[in-house]
């Protein structure tokens, strides 16, 4: 069959072309954003990479590290210290510097001059030793973000899917016990974002007007806490899954020691999905290495602005227009880099606190519910084959 008019066999392979030249230069947002609650209007909830791989990086702001305020303070203390170290070498550059006047004098121009190599390679050792110790904390921070993101959300979502699929499938289609399944899970989750935002006392009406739990349920929750500041409840919650499937075994509606012994095992896993999470959030890396590293960081940033500051003034006072511009460049690329990983690592250390960068809750959430109802569903639009050897729990 012959091709239609105006197309040819190379057709799709330009479509794909000009489809990721697209995605790459296009004017469409980089990053996909979704509303949230607890203390943050809106949070990423995805991303185009393509987009930070071209010179289109450039244009990408929102959601990325560029918006932290504390990065632009950083920027400006960095530069005023430069600008700082720069100004009394350039007014005292032909002037003789500290010494002993017996000798030969040598003025700020012959001293600077002598003590360049030196100036610039204590830099790089600093810099060298700040990135080596940078590169571990990261390393170390975005393995437990991702721990907490797999082993902690994914485990939630993982045992609740399986509760309902099982319960769903094979022990009864009550809508009030395949809803309370979804409910109790969610409000698990949930209950994570009001913990590390200091939102537990106000929980109930957060929980109510979602319609995650009921006051009455909310009131029996709040009743579990051994004392006012005690915020477990995302990992307690977890027992009344288990008493649901013990609900059902004692009713004879699981009819199988292993199914029921299955069942078990998922309200397991999912509690011990919310103690990950819970411990990962609530044990940090040890805050030596942290302070240290910190204060490394700082350092190296302030040692580099004296440096390149002074190296600044007698390179405007010479004319030499590139070398300041190299000098300055430096000064504000390397502190803004190691600044910027500073703050990124601190935000990845909790994904619940309220950052634009946090897990999108409120999706998370409804998705959920709406793979839940799925499974449940699956069971009321089975192949027709199925449908009829099938028989419905009651």
């Amino acid at each position: 069959m012959p091709p239609k008019s105006g197309t040819t066999e190379q057709s799709p392979l330009v479509d794909d072309w000009c489809d990721h030249v697209t995605a790459a230069y296009g004017t469409k947002s980089h990053g996909k954003f979704a509303p949230c609650t607890y203390g943050v209007s809106q949070v990423i909830t995805d991303y185009e990479p393509l987009k930070f791989s071209s010179f289109r990086v450039f244009f990408a702001v929102r959601g990325t590290i560029l918006q932290d305020s504390v990065l632009l303070i950083e920027q400006v203390l960095i530069t005023l210290i430069f600008f700082g170290a720069a100004l009394p070498v350039y007014i005292y550059f032909n002037a003789d510097s500290m010494g002993d006047t017996k000798k030969d004098d040598m003025s700020i121009r012959k001293w600077l001059d002598s003590q360049e190599g030196r100036m610039r390679e204590f830099a790089m050792i600093m810099t060298f030793l700040s990135s080596l110790l940078l590169a571990f904390y990261t390393t170390m921070a975005v393995a437990r973000w991702w721990v907490i993101r797999t082993a902690g959300v994914g485990g939630i979502k993982a045992a609740e899917m399986e509760l309902t699929m099982m319960i769903s499938q094979m022990v009864t289609q009550e809508a009030q016990v395949l809803d309370a399944i979804r409910r109790y899970a969610r409000a698990s989750f949930m209950l994570i974002f009001l913990w590390r935002r200091k939102k537990i006392e106000s929980a109930k009406q957060d929980l109510t007007s979602s319609g995650l739990l009921t006051n009455q349920e909310v009131d029996a929750l709040m009743s579990c806490r051994a004392g006012p500041k005690h915020a477990c409840l995302h990992e307690v919650i977890w027992a009344w899954q288990s008493a649901i499937v013990f609900t059902l075994y004692q009713q004879k509606k699981i009819k199988s020691e292993q199914l029921f012994r299955q069942l078990l095992e998922s309200c397991s896993n999912g509690r011990m999905a919310v103690q990950v999470i819970h411990t990962h959030l609530a044990v940090k890396i040890p805050m030596q290495y942290v302070h240290l590293l910190g204060f490394l960081v700082k350092m190296h940033n302030f040692v580099l602005a004296i440096i390149m500051g002074s190296l600044f003034g007698a390179a405007v006072r010479n004319g030499e227009t590139i070398i300041c511009c190299q000098l300055f460049g430096r000064t504000l690329i390397l502190p803004l880099l190691f600044n910027a990983i500073l703050l990124i690592n601190a935000e990845l250390s909790d994904p619940f606190d309220g950052h634009p960068t946090d897990f999108p809750g409120h999706a998370f959430s409804n998705d959920l519910e709406k793979t839940g109802k799925s499974f449940v569903a699956a069971y009321q639009n089975m192949p027709d084959w199925m449908a009829q050897r099938s028989r419905m729990p009651v």
